[in-house]
């Protein structure tokens, strides 16, 4: 081979050489141009996507934030209407309270009123029936009138099916505790019986 051959094939090899750099350059220019469209996508679609999650997370905060409040504030009205109703609750209770202790009072007091009346016309009668003995007057005996138990008594027989103290004192004209020892009596001696709130008479069993 020739000088002149042998410098042809090297002249060659480096314009062969030359043109494939220059190819593997120009796909080298043009993937990096892609990888950069590429990640200029990318980061735009981040961007969006994180503006997207940021307005969704402050509307969802907000909407959180709305119905912490509207429970907070249905709390405090369960609460207010509880206490209300708690304090108006006690407040009856205490006024049922004060007017049982009245009722209770009264009627021990009418009891007494009572016991004292017939106590001292028990003595007034024998005070006067002892002066008409003495000066030797024929007294002639006494007729009872009937007594509390008897009254209760004679209210219950005429209810078979039931009454309570309250309406047996109604129709008296007293208050409801002046029979609770006459009932007392009543019911150990078996002459009523009682279910729950109402008193019956023995022959409605």
């Amino acid at each position: 081979m020739g000088i002149a051959a042998g410098i042809k094939d090297i002249t060659q090899d480096i314009v062969f050489s030359y043109d494939a750099r220059v190819a593997d350059y120009d796909a080298r220019v043009a993937e990096v141009k892609r990888l950069k469209k590429e990640a200029s996508e990318m980061l735009d679609s981040f961007k969006a996507s994180q503006g997207k999650m940021g307005a969704q997370l402050r509307r969802d905060l907000a909407q959180d934030k709305a119905e912490m409040e509207a429970e907070v504030k249905a709390m405090q009205t369960g609460f207010q209407a509880s206490h209300k109703k708690m304090g108006a609750k006690l407040k009856k209770e205490l006024a049922d309270y004060d007017r049982g202790i009245d009722s209770k009072v009264a009627g021990m007091r009418q009891e007494t009123r009572g016991d004292l009346k017939r106590a001292r016309t028990t003595w007034q009668g024998l005070a006067h029936t002892m002066e008409a003995k003495r000066a030797g007057v024929k007294v002639p005996p006494k007729v009872e009138v009937p007594d509390l138990e008897a009254k209760l008594l004679a209210a219950v027989n005429k209810h078979p099916k039931g009454v309570s103290l309250a309406e047996v004192a109604q129709s008296l004209g007293v208050v409801p505790v002046v029979l609770g020892r006459a009932s007392s009596s009543l019911l150990k001696k078996g002459l009523i019986r009682k279910k729950e709130k109402l008193y019956f008479p023995v022959a409605g069993e």
